[in-house]
Order: C-alpha cells, then structure tokens, then sequence
C-alpha cells in the first residue's frame, strides 16, 4: 500500500499486531546486513535498549554522558565513527541541524521502535501570544511572521533573553508552527527523515497516530509491511490491513467486563455516554468528592471483589492530571501511563483497569483538518488503548480481565475483537 507523493528517503512502516515478532525482525535484518550497512535503532524505553544489545551479533553503543559532555555530543562523536547506535526516542526527539547533516554524510538507516512525539503544544498563554504577534523591533518591525506553511519565522537578531527565548529558538531551528493565532506547535524536523537512506517505523494501527497525520502534513511517502513468523525466520509481507487480520485469538484472550443481573451495582453506569471518561468529563466529574469515590470504589471493587487478585497482578490507568484523584485503594504502585507503549514491564499483569476516553486534542485535530490532513477519532482512540492492553500478559498470549468504564472506548474494544473494525 502506497501514500503520498515520492521522496528520495524510502519510508517503510511495519504495520503489525502487538507480539507479532517487528523487533526480533529487526534484530534479524540487522544482523544479516552487509557490515558496511550503518544503523541507528530507537525504541521508547532505556530497558530496552539493553534487549537489543544483549541480542545483537554486530557492535552496537549507545550515547553515553560524559565528565564536561552530552549525551547528544556523544551521539554526534558516534556517527563520525561510523558506529551502530542505539538510543531513546528522548534524545532522538533533540534532533537538530547539524547532527541532521552527519546522519546523511555516513548513510545510516533508521529504525524507529514504535512512533514518537513529532508533534507537541507549545506552553504559551493567550495573552502572551498576542503580545509576540503584535510585538515590533527598534525598526518597527514585526518580531515574527508566519510564513505561507505556517512555520514562524524570528525576525528580531537582537533578542537575547526573556519570555520568548524558547520560542526564539523553536523558531530559529524552523520547528515551530503556529495555528489561526491560538496555539503554537513544535514540530519534529521533517528533515531528520529525509537524511536517512532509508527508515523503518515499527507499529500497529499506523493509520490512526499522529505520526501518520505528521506525514501527510509533509507529504512524506511511506509504504506498509507486516511481519510473519515462517520457516523459522521473521518475514516481511505485503500489508495485512485490520480488515483483512484474524483476531480470533484475542477474542479468548481478553475478557472485557460486564455485569451481571445479579448484581447490585453496574459498574459500568458511570461511563455511559460518548465523552464519558474523557479528559473534559472528567474535569467536570472530579469536582464532585462523591463522583471521585463512586469511581474509585468502583475500580477496587472490580479487581478485588469481582477478580479477587492481589494488587501486584493489576495495572491501572487514567489521564495523569487526574491519577491522584481517582487513584484506586491499594493501586499506588500500579499505574501505568496512558500513553505507554514498546515495554514489557508489565507481561505479568492479569487484571486492567482503563479509566479514560481518547481524543485528540481538539485544536490539534483541527490544525491537520486545515492543512488537508483527514483525521480518525476512533482509529486513535483504539490504537491508544491496544497499545496501553498490549503492555498486559496478553502479549504473552495469556488471558486477561480489563475493566473499561467508558461506553466508547468499550464499544471501540468490542469492535475490534469481533473482527468489525
């Protein structure tokens, strides 16, 4: 399957289910690779860096900090080497200029484990943003103008420090775009793409996440790929889309609950609605100290009366402006992030408890509707929870209970699983 209109760096997105074996084919195609061949291999997560180390047959390193050094100087001393890197999608995101420039120089491959941020809001109040679009320089002129694309441009040479400083210099890298005067956007530099000789993305559901949409916005040609299991070996095939995937399997696996008409309490009532659960709903419910119990207790209640497990077989989750308020009795040590993926830190949780509604923001959805960029709600909304469920002992392909109060994102899972989406 081929998008968008062509660029000279090959984009190959490995569309591919939870477990289905994208990083043991990466390891794979690694290691079977000329020596010649150079790699920078990026996951989300430190303790997986250690996994592909331990598993690879070629030298790899990793950006190290040293005594009066960065770990971003020590990526670009690596690459003036020639070496083969792995690192974090936390200094990979620090992409800049001239470490763009040396990538391309040495013709490295980038394989990317799991998208990233390539996208964030700028902190910047209403006020101040009035301000900086009216401001003039000692000559009368504007101190930034927004360009034909939307990305600003910094016109004032002699702004050293103050409030501005960061947006100054989002501006100057060319990484900051601005939408109809309400909300700045940094944006990952496209041309980090463009310098390597060729990129893997390796995820599932690619369709519904915001590094698609960054793609399109860009114009970025990207073709799809899954991966199989054959002959003992992991394979890359033409693209099996969602409608064409068989998810039977996890029809048994993962066992959404329900209750009975025995019981006293519906546990799901709470969630009914399209937007119940979602970060505005919950805004609002929270005031309520009865609304937060009601909530709580309807957590603990699920895991320790319905499922009758310990705590350390449960993982929980909300928005993270709201955990300390809905934080279920006893759960303190087991949440995990709403947006956590490409870990297994988590294989042996039995027992999910997913206190959100997905959306995108808003004002983001409306910043790619107006560049031409089509959005999905419910895609990203599913792609979000099955990376979150995905993080459970079902990736281990092992049965598991999950407590999902929200009415869509219910529905979204229910879908899903029946083989309709």
């Amino acid at each position: 399957m081929l998008c968008k209109n062509p660029t000279s760096t090959k984009i190959n997105i490995i569309d591919s289910i939870m477990g289905s074996g994208k990083t043991s084919w990466a390891i794979q195609f690694m290691n079977e690779a000329p020596l010649f061949k150079r790699y920078i291999y990026i996951t989300p997560f430190k303790t997986e860096i250690e996994r592909v180390l331990n598993s690879m047959q070629r030298e790899f390193v990793q950006p190290e900090t040293t005594k009066g050094g960065t770990k971003l100087e020590s990526l670009k001393k690596l690459i003036v080497e020639g070496r083969d890197i792995v690192s974090t999608h936390a200094l990979f995101q620090r992409m800049e200029k001239e470490l763009i420039e040396l990538i391309e120089m040495q013709g490295y491959t980038l394989i990317l484990d799991e998208v990233m941020n390539v996208l964030q809001d700028v902190k910047i109040s209403q006020d101040d943003l009035k301000v900086l679009l009216s401001a003039r320089d000692g000559d009368g002129k504007s101190i930034i103008t927004i360009d034909s694309k939307g990305f600003v441009q910094w016109n004032d040479e002699d702004y050293a420090e103050g409030n501005f400083k960061n947006i100054r210099n989002l501006a100057k890298a060319g990484n900051l775009m601005i939408y109809k005067s309400t909300a700045m956007y940094w944006l990952f530099p496209v041309a980090a793409f463009k310098g390597f000789e060729e990129v893997y993305v390796m995820t599932y559901m690619f369709n519904g996440q915001l590094q698609r949409y960054y793609y399109d916005l860009f114009n970025l040609e990207y073709e799809f790929f899954s991966v199989i299991f054959t002959n003992g070996r992991y394979e890359l095939i033409d693209y099996i889309s969602l409608g064409e995937e068989n998810r039977n399997h996890l029809k048994d696996l993962i066992h959404i609950y329900y209750s009975k008409q025995t019981d006293r309490v519906d546990l799901n009532k709470i969630g009914s609605g399209r937007h119940s659960f979602s970060k505005s709903h919950l805004n609002k419910l929270l005031g309520s100290k009865q609304h937060r119990k009601i909530i709580k207790d309807n957590a603990y209640n699920f895991y320790r009366h319905k499922m009758k497990v310990n705590t350390d077989l449960v993982m929980w989750t909300t928005f993270k402006d709201f955990k300390q308020k809905i934080q279920p009795i006893g759960l303190k040590k087991s949440f995990v992030e709403v947006t956590s993926r490409a870990t297994n830190d988590y294989a042996e949780k039995c027992v999910c408890i997913y206190l959100a509604n997905r959306y995108m923001n808003p004002i983001t959805e409306q910043f790619f509707l107006s560049k031409g960029v089509t959005v999905n709600e419910d895609l990203f909304a599913l792609s979000e929870l099955l990376q979150w469920v995905f993080r459970s002992r079902v990736r281990k392909g092992q049965v598991i209970d999950i407590y999902i109060p929200s009415e869509r994102m219910r529905n979204l899972l229910e879908s899903y699983l029946e083989n309709k989406m």
